[in-house]
């Protein structure tokens, strides 16, 4: 793989544990929303100035992000016990995720790693606890560890739900994956459980109040509304990923291909000629190695006056292959996907088990095999 500079995920903020920490640009929306929310609520109650409210609101998006960075820190690091690779967390609108490398897990491995999260968020709760109940705090102090505690409760509860993209949901995914020998299969079970819980969001803080005359807190309306839509959004996602994974094994470069024959990149549009009127198909051009090098270009080739094609080169009216755009016959989607990836071209000569071509394969046709997408 040749070397590229990847864009950061943001401002990197330091390392934990040999694990990079990122901060996305959009944690400071929520930052914002959350101080302004917990700063009009504070200098209402009166319990503090205005001024300090504001302030203190400020201390309470610190707070979550701190409760937030542990729970992915938790993650990685069971993660690194279990060897998973290329860790490196991102703070981000809705909260933070740890983002692995490529690597092939098993179902009681992802599930520890996933649970970590939220475990860890209940362990912070039970400090703040025990702080709150040995400590003579000031009412600032006092309110913002409060604040903390509830904050950890709630995001370990609620990421302990069954449902992808939460932390739970890879419990039903586990049990589904174990049941069935399939992690995809699990995935999307879990992922149809995480829009349920993501229509019950809406309902709970959004519909409910409403049709019952409460009254509607607009923030948390808006917040509510912002994390049903981001896991819709993710398990759409999730959804479509695994059966794009699932439907790989059963797509084949044989079934997909256009008939092809080979002829020597010497040939001329004359041979070609002959070669058509004798079998049909496309024809692909090799070199002396037997590699392919192009493909003759239905356009071109109408183009060229029979009478002088004897004195066309075939290279001339030809499309050409990518290095290294030969796939084998019997190549499932899973090797197809790797040739999308790192060869560099549009369509592939398809060679049999004896190494004669025996095709053509276009990229899009792969692309829509491999997405269920019919022509």
């Amino acid at each position: 793989m040749s070397e590229t500079t990847e864009k950061a995920p943001g401002i990197k903020l330091g390392t934990i544990g040999g694990v990079p920490v990122y901060l996305s640009s959009s944690w400071f929306i929520i930052t914002a929303v959350i101080t302004i929310s917990m700063g009009t609520q504070l200098s209402q109650s009166a319990l503090v100035p205005a001024t300090s409210a504001f302030m203190l609101g400020f201390a309470c998006a610190v707070a979550i992000a701190v409760a937030v960075l542990v729970h992915e820190v938790a993650h990685a690091m069971v993660a690194r016990a279990f060897k998973w690779p290329d860790a490196h967390i991102v703070l981000t609108l809705m909260g933070g995720h740890t983002q692995f490398g490529s690597f092939k897990a098993t179902p009681g491995a992802s599930l520890w790693v996933a649970l970590a999260g939220p475990v860890s968020n209940f362990v912070l709760a039970g400090i703040g606890w025990g702080l709150l109940h040995a400590l003579d705090l000031n009412i600032y102090l006092s309110l913002l560890l409060n604040f903390f505690i509830y904050a950890n409760l709630l995001l370990g509860a609620f990421n302990a739900l069954p449902g992808l993209p939460l932390d739970g949901g890879r419990l039903v995914e586990s049990a589904v994956w174990k049941a069935t020998g399939s992690q995809f299969k699990g995935t999307i079970a879990s992922a149809w459980v995480g829009r349920a819980i993501a229509v019950a969001v809406v309902v709970y803080f959004v519909i409910w109040p409403y049709a019952t005359g409460q009254n509607v807190e607009i923030i948390t309306a808006v917040v509510g509304a912002m994390v049903a839509i981001f896991m819709w959004q993710a398990t759409t996602q999730l959804i479509a990923h695994s059966k794009m994974m699932l439907n790989l094994p059963k797509v084949v470069a044989s079934d997909l291909m256009q008939p092809a024959s080979a002829m020597v990149s010497q040939a001329t549009v004359a041979d070609v000629f002959i070669r058509r009127s004798e079998r049909g198909g496309q024809i692909v051009l090799v070199d002396p190695r037997g590699m392919p090098v192009g493909v003759i270009d239905e356009q071109a080739i109408a183009r060229v006056d029979p009478q002088h094609a004897s004195g066309v080169p075939a290279l001339a009216v030809s499309r050409a292959l990518g290095q290294g755009a030969v796939v084998a016959e019997d190549s499932d989607g899973r090797e197809l996907i790797d040739y999308l990836a790192s060869v560099p071209t549009a369509e592939y000569a398809v060679i049999s088990s004896r190494g004669v071509v025996v095709g053509i394969l276009h990229q899009q046709d792969i692309i829509n095999a491999v997405i269920g997408r019919k022509n």
